[in-house]
């Protein structure tokens, strides 16, 4: 997922973290550990609060020799 900042998120990968990446330069940003397996696209939202968030629906199984379970993890952007 890309923002209009110029960042993109990623989680498609084995070690359960979600990245923020600056577009531009490729250069990594930010990481947080998932309690399961990023498997899907991360989203964004602006919340009540005005702030904007991102998120992502974090779920293990067997078949990835992950942690078993399902989360919906967010995370709220700097202003």
């Amino acid at each position: 997922m890309v923002t209009a900042s110029g960042l993109t998120f990623i989680a498609g990968t084995a070690d359960r973290q979600l990245r923020a990446f600056d577009t531009a330069t490729g250069q990594e940003l930010w990481h947080a550990t998932l309690p399961f397996g990023g498997h899907a696209s991360p989203m964004t939202y602006i919340g009540k609060d005005g702030r904007q968030y991102v998120a992502i629906a974090a779920g293990g199984n067997w078949g990835m020799r992950d942690a078993v379970g399902d989360a919906l993890v967010a995370f709220a952007l700097e202003r």
